[in-house]
């Protein structure tokens, strides 16, 4: 049996794991009432922070953290489809579809987030960005934020739960605990992803940097 392989970066599972407290404290914020919404918007204006920072990490990431690792040729989408599970070996990182879905998932929670600063509810929230912008060009962004936008990001939550209850339970690969963990068990890889302790410490400057930088020129 082959050894154990280091695929996913700290930075990465940290990435997943806050990803998933901020939007569901997005989601809950702004349902709890308009006393909430300043919150809400805060917890917005971090999570564009980390998505911003996932797409730095995108070029200067772990290995298999970086988009060059991204298996997003329609060819290998297609071979994947017909072979799968027999191929879901051959890659470590994202397999063709999770190349897509994650691609996919940071670009439209990062639009969310953008029109987010774009919006105005006319009551008690108004977008930091609102006033460089034209009133329909407010209304465009209110509407997609909380007509397209909401229901989008749920679609796209739901389609990566049962996808990954599907490969656990239906294809027998486990998705779950290699994010956890960062390792890879039965890998022929020679491909270790970089998660020394300096590499650590970039990410959290990095995103230090990032989210210093977001708080200074976008919060009210």
């Amino acid at each position: 049996m082959s050894n154990p392989v280091k695929i996913w970066d700290l930075a990465t599972r940290v990435f997943h794991v806050a990803l998933i407290l901020l939007v569901a404290g997005a989601f809950i914020t702004v349902n709890l009432g308009d006393e909430w919404m300043s919150l809400h918007g805060q917890i917005g204006l971090t999570l564009l922070s980390l998505l911003t920072f996932r797409i730095f990490w995108g070029f200067f990431g772990g290995h298999w953290s970086r988009f060059s690792s991204f298996s997003l040729k329609p060819s290998l989408v297609l071979a994947y489809l017909k072979d799968s599970p027999a191929s879901s070996s051959s890659y470590p990182g994202h397999n063709p579809i999770g190349s897509w879905s994650a691609l996919i998932m940071i670009l439209s929670f990062l639009l969310q987030a953008l029109s987010g600063l774009c919006s105005d509810d006319d009551v008690l929230f108004s977008g930091p960005l609102v006033p460089f912008l034209s009133e329909q060009q407010v209304e465009w962004a209110t509407f997609y934020h909380s007509e397209i936008g909401q229901p989008l990001i749920i679609s796209l939550i739901a389609i990566h739960v049962i996808a990954v209850l599907f490969y656990k339970f239906i294809l027998k690969t486990d998705l779950i605990t290699p994010m956890i963990s960062g390792f890879k068990q039965g890998l022929h890889v020679l491909v270790s992803s970089n998660d020394g302790w300096m590499m650590r410490v970039f990410a959290l400057i990095s995103f230090g940097v990032i989210f210093y930088l977001t708080w200074h020129f976008l919060a009210a």
